[in-house]
């Protein structure tokens, strides 16, 4: 069955010439159909629409009562039903305002009615959804017993609320007597829902004040593309994950599609997997290394041969805790960035110099998400980085206790207590004070970006990276009701 989508002003004359009458007088066609196909927006659907224009078929009702013309969409109408003299089997899409036909018959004629009206009766089916993106409208009217059909781009998991059934990656609603609402679940990848959640919009502009707005999803770019990364007031975020048996914040949808999640214990707790030095060793500057090399140079240290102190704490438990059930869902290609390119000052084990960071966050605040040397990303498990703590409404030297990344999950108070936990962003090296890397305080300076010598020990909160066919199962985000995933 083809289904024919016109555009409106339209008069439908089914031809028929049979070749006794040809012969004896030609008859007279009142109008020229002009038919075209094309093919459907979702590519899963093997049916072609025809596109039909011609004059005269539909006339046009205000709840009932005879309009002139068309009312428009932008002044708050829609279509509750139709009704057709001879039969036929239209649909008006209410979301694209056009008509799509199933069925048409002979010379027919068909009253469109419209109204602002919301609960009055008609033959409209009405969708909720997980995914309005995936679904070609919400709402599509018909004639009374007709045939509504809603198209997806996605996969559709269930129907329920309606009589419609499921096929070929559609909704088809059968003999519509009544208003009717459908809630259609689609399967979703977890930064489809993301998105779904958050639509996102343009990236921040002021880094040097906290983000205390509402939460939201913004654009940027990393070394892999196109990044999402969530910011605002954290006490109402819905960024929570349930995974490998603990809780875990959404950073943001990297480059690559994959998303980053920041350790978050059992959500009121994020310091089981203990503390640790970032690195025993400090009087150097390789030791601000997530991995390290060799003295002498920035291209000795960068030379990766040896773990750094929570490299080790941190592999130790990705090895235990997520290699032996959850490796399918890990994106090994996902960058963590140990930025040890140089700020301002000379490399130097004698004398004091400063990291890229300290320049981006402290003084310029001016946050990347890119990551300039190949030597400083590093792969499978990383930490949070001080560029991302600023993007997520974080500013070096200032409070910040609603940001999402210092919050338990009540909304409360601290993650992690009093204690402080490591980013994975060097921040500067001194002959008096050795190494420093920077870290983000716990409750008494809440949320509040600062260094501290790469010897200390604070709380170890891993960054992992969940690929991005993984499929939402179940969930909202909040903290009471996280997102739960599957590998598809």
């Amino acid at each position: 069955m083809f289904v024919i989508k016109y555009i409106y002003n339209i008069y439908v004359v089914n031809v028929r010439v049979e070749r006794e009458l040809m012969k004896k007088k030609i008859l007279f066609i009142t109008l020229i159909i002009s038919v075209f196909l094309t093919e459907c927006e979702n590519k899963k659907q093997e049916e072609s629409k025809q596109v039909v224009e011609t004059n005269g078929m539909l006339s046009y009702t205000i709840d009932g009562e005879v309009a002139k013309e068309k009312p428009t969409k932008e002044d708050d109408y829609f279509v509750n039903k139709i009704v057709c003299d001879n039969g036929s089997d239209i649909m008006w899409d209410n979301d694209n305002w056009e008509v799509e036909l199933t069925e048409v018959k002979s010379k027919d004629r068909c009253m469109v009615d419209f109204t602002k009206d919301s609960n009055a009766p008609g033959y409209r089916i009405t969708v909720t959804t997980n995914s309005t993106s995936s679904l070609d409208s919400l709402s599509k009217a018909t004639t009374e017993n007709g045939t509504v059909i809603i198209y997806s781009k996605s996969t559709i998991n269930s129907v329920t609320g309606c009589n419609g059934r499921v096929e070929d990656n559609k909704i088809i609603v059968k003999n519509v007597t009544e208003n009717q609402t459908c809630n259609i679940v689609i399967e979703q990848t977890l930064a489809d829902a993301i998105k779904t959640a958050y639509p996102p919009k343009e990236g921040r502009t002021d880094f040097s004040v906290i983000d205390d707005g509402a939460p939201g999803l913004y654009i940027d770019t990393d070394d892999q593309g196109t990044t999402y990364y969530f910011s605002g007031d954290g006490t109402n975020m819905n960024n929570w994950v349930s995974f490998a048996g603990s809780l875990w914040r959404i950073i943001r949808i990297n480059g690559n599609g994959s998303v980053r999640l920041l350790y978050a214990g059992d959500g009121n707790d994020a310091t089981d997997i203990g503390e640790s030095a970032f690195n025993n060793l400090y009087n150097n500057p390789m030791y601000v290394g997530w991995k390290y090399g060799t003295s002498g140079d920035l291209i000795s240290n960068r030379a990766n041969t040896n773990k750094s102190t929570i490299y080790g704490v941190v592999e130790s438990w990705y090895n235990s805790s997520i290699v032996p059930s959850y490796s399918s869902y890990i994106d090994t290609s996902a960058i963590y960035c140990n930025d040890r390119s140089i700020g301002s000052g000379l490399y130097s084990t004698s004398s004091t110099f400063y990291y890229a960071a300290r320049e981006r966050l402290q003084t310029n605040k001016a946050p990347t998400f890119k990551c300039s040397n190949t030597s400083d990303r590093f792969n499978n498990f990383g930490l949070m980085t001080a560029d991302e703590v600023s993007y997520a409404g974080g500013v070096y030297g200032i409070n910040n206790p609603i940001a999402y990344y210092y919050l338990a999950k009540d909304g409360s108070g601290s993650i992690t207590g009093d204690s402080y936990w490591w980013t994975l962003s060097p921040y500067s090296y001194s002959s008096s004070g050795g190494a420093y890397a920077l870290n983000v305080c716990g409750s008494r300076y809440p949320g509040y970006l600062d260094w501290n010598r790469a010897y200390t020990g604070n709380v170890v909160r891993p960054v992992i990276s969940l690929k991005a066919e993984v499929i939402v199962t179940g969930g909202d985000g909040s903290g009471d009701n996280p997102y739960t995933v599957m590998f598809s």
